[in-house]
């Protein structure tokens, strides 16, 4: 599938020294001559409104450095693509800027990060801005640009609609248009390795139209030359034919509309409004009849968010509660609802295709009464972190060679399938898979994975036969996160040290981790010390704990200390 770095999709985002490189659809610099345009449009058989939107379209050339989760220390070479941005209408501010998809742009290198004014990793989404020196260079590539017209915010366009995808894919430099129709309204995942952690399915449209690497993050054109989706992914050959998938414009603009503009003068969009709540299906007699429930349709409730219904103060939706409608619109025993006439889906989209703020209203019954319930939601804190230098950045920490990280999506989305496989990660697969499906109940938890031992001295005699393990206790303790792993390990070597100078009382000498497999290790902390400058010359580590970890570590201690 295109549209993942691991298959070439042509993303990233670093220019040349002007500030984008953007064929910038050359018919938009044609001096004068109208009928310029008429005559091209005539000759291409393209609606003359369609081709006068050209000029609004970018070739975005891209270098990146992508993080080494699996080695946390260290960076992956750089690589470089190509990718497609179109300008998109001022925001509050005044400020002109370019639309594009985050996969893109991820991980630029230079002024690349500059230029990436807001992400939105969840719709896979992201807003650009001009940057150079020379204010009459970036004045000059906004000179006789227009922005595109967005089509109806009222809904996806119709089935069979004629669409064209404009953008710069493989195969040439110069501006490609590839035309097709509207094949199918779904409601899907964005996220294609770690499915669990999605805040909810979101609208997507299917088009037959050719979506190749370098076409994302382009426009889709209806034939009124208003754009209607971003491509952001296709389907390979090898799977299917004609398949691509755009961005609906509802959700393009539900994102501009969700960013926030700093005091500092930086952005910030927090994601789309998140499902609160798990549901199964009512199909079964038996369970409706456990649940007393006489109706026609509706789904139960199996799980909530514990943040949700804390924020809400009770007044929310519980286990065993039926939902029978979404802001008044009928769900299906299986969850579908219309999004028009003969078009069932996914109910997800009518809470995550919500503007930032509307309200979402709930018909339940509990215990055999009709309950309306109406509340805001908003984007919840995952259980595990989701997206690279949005809400984590990779961390690490090394005792006696043991190297543990936390669990967080890009561990397992960043790299390749067979270095993960050849990493030893099969062996907690579905532990991680459930955790990243979980609701979190307490913001300061994580999930911490030995995910290699360093061998040395200390460690000799524990092999760790390919297999991460989750770290449950440190010397009987429970864990609650990486920075309380490296306090408690600080303490024992401090012990130690005291142990010079007194008695030698209350010395922790032994490290005894205990793994949720029941396996242990024990390590005696004079030779985790002794040994922790061999091992980080030996592996090209910087420091034994990541500045992340050591950070908030120094937070906690100091908290505890008062």
């Amino acid at each position: 599938m295109t549209g993942s770095r691991e298959t070439n999709h042509g993303g990233h985002f670093e220019t040349s020294d002007e500030p984008l490189v953007g064929d910038h659809a050359v018919i938009a610099h044609h001096d004068g001559e109208e009928n310029v345009e008429d005559d091209m449009s005539n000759a291409s058989g393209l609606p003359a409104d369609l081709f006068s939107r050209f000029g609004a379209v970018v070739l975005l050339e891209v270098s990146y450095v992508e993080p080494e989760y699996l080695r946390p220390w260290q960076k992956s070479p750089q690589g470089s693509c190509t990718g497609t941005g179109f300008v998109v209408p001022d925001d509050e501010t005044g400020t002109r800027r370019l639309l594009t998809n985050l996969h893109v742009v991820q991980d630029a290198t230079g002024d690349g990060e500059r230029r990436v004014v807001a992400k939105a990793a969840d719709v896979d989404l992201a807003v650009l801005r001009i940057v150079s020196e020379d204010e009459r260079e970036a004045a000059d590539f906004w000179d006789g640009v227009k922005p595109v017209q967005w089509g109806d915010d009222d809904g996806p366009p119709l089935l069979q609609s004629s669409v064209n995808v404009v953008g710069f894919p493989t195969g040439g430099r110069t501006i490609c248009v590839t035309e097709g129709v509207v094949s199918r309204i779904d409601c899907r995942n964005y996220r294609l390795k770690t499915a669990g952690a999605a805040p909810g399915k979101i609208l997507v449209i299917q088009v037959d139209s050719a979506i190749n690497p370098g076409n994302s993050g382009g426009p889709c054109f209806d034939s009124d030359g208003r754009v209607v989706g971003v491509a952001f992914q296709g389907l390979d050959g090898n799977d299917a034919q004609n398949v691509g998938y755009i961005i609906p414009t509802t959700t393009a603009l539900n994102f501009l509309a969700a960013i926030e503009h700093e005091d500092d003068g930086t952005c910030k969009y927090k994601g789309v409004q998140e499902l609160p709540f798990r549901w199964a299906n009512l199909q079964n007699k038996s369970l409706r009849k456990f649940l007393s429930f006489t109706g026609n349709s509706g789904v139960v409730v199996t799980k909530v968010s514990p943040l949700a219904a804390k924020a809400n103060e009770g007044n929310f939706l519980a286990k065993d509660d039926v939902i029978t409608h979404i802001d008044g619109r009928e769900l299906g025993e299986d969850y579908t609802v219309a999004l028009r006439e003969n078009e069932l889906m996914n109910a997800d989209f009518l809470i995550t295709g919500k503007r930032k703020g509307e309200a979402t209203t709930f018909n339940i019954m509990r215990d055999t009464k009709p309950i309306e319930i109406t509340t805001t939601l908003w984007p919840l804190v995952p259980n595990a972190p989701r997206d690279h230098d949005l809400d984590c950045t990779p961390e690490w920490l090394v005792i006696g060679g043991l190297l543990f990280v936390p669990l967080t999506c890009p561990l397992l989305s960043y790299g390749t399938t067979e270095g993960l496989q050849a990493s030893g990660y099969l062996g907690i697969y579905d532990f991680m898979d459930a955790e990243l499906s979980k609701f979190r109940a307490d913001e300061e938890t994580e999930a911490i994975l030995l995910i290699d031992i360093l061998a040395c001295d200390t460690n000799f005699g524990y092999d760790f036969n390919q297999r991460w393990r989750k770290l449950d206790t440190l010397n009987g303790r429970k864990l609650k996160n990486m920075s309380e792993l490296f306090n408690m390990y600080l303490d024992a070597c401090e012990s130690i040290e005291r142990a010079k100078t007194d008695d030698g009382k209350d010395t922790i000498d032994f490290l005894q981790f205990i793994f949720r497999d029941k396996s242990r290790i024990v390590l005696e902390t004079t030779e985790c010390v002794a040994s922790e400058q061999e091992i980080l010359e030996q592996h090209g580590i910087p420091k034994s704990v990541s500045p992340g970890t050591l950070k908030k570590a120094a937070k906690e201690r100091g908290q505890n200390k008062e």
